[in-house]
Formats: C-alpha cells, sequence, structure tokens
C-alpha cells in the first residue's frame, strides 16, 4: 500500500479541494490580511507546530512545509509593505 500521507490536511488542516494553498490558507489567516504582526504570529505558530514533526517519519514533509511557510511569510510581509513580488 502506498504512503498517502497528505502534511497539508494532516497537520495544517487544508483539504485537497484546496491544495496548493495560497500563502494567506497556508498560513491560516484570513485572504488579504496586510497586518504584519498578524502574518508574524501566523507564521511563528506554524513553523513552531511544523517543527515538532522534523524528527519524526515524516521529516522531509516538514522540512519542504517549513520551507514553504518560510516564504509565504516573506511574501505577505512585502506586499503588507507595499512591495510585490513575482
Amino acid at each position: 500500500m502506498a504512503d498517502s500521507f497528505d502534511p497539508y490536511f494532516v497537520w495544517l488542516a487544508i483539504p485537497s479541494a484546496e491544495q496548493p494553498p495560497n500563502h494567506y490558507r497556508l498560513l491560516g489567516v484570513p485572504l488579504l490580511t496586510d497586518n504584519p504582526e498578524t502574518i508574524e504570529h501566523a507564521t511563528d505558530q506554524r513553523m513552531m507546530l511544523l517543527r515538532t514533526f522534523q524528527a519524526g517519519k515524516h521529516a522531509a514533509e516538514a522540512g519542504s512545509l517549513l520551507s514553504e511557510v518560510a516564504a509565504a511569510r516573506i511574501c505577505l510581509s512585502n506586499v503588507g509593505n507595499g512591495v510585490v513580488q513575482n
């Protein structure tokens, strides 16, 4: 039986219909949130959760999601500062 583990759904409650998630969904904040503190706190919460899985069976998935969350923070922080990245 193939491993059908879905870290987006299991860890972040993002159903397959919403995958791949946009940056807002990935951080668990409302669409178009531009408050830097909200984005930073959401990022911290997601990263703390995902770090708990780094030493487990799905360490690679945890590392990948940590990178995605970090990229989302950078992107959304820049949007909040009036900078748009392509």
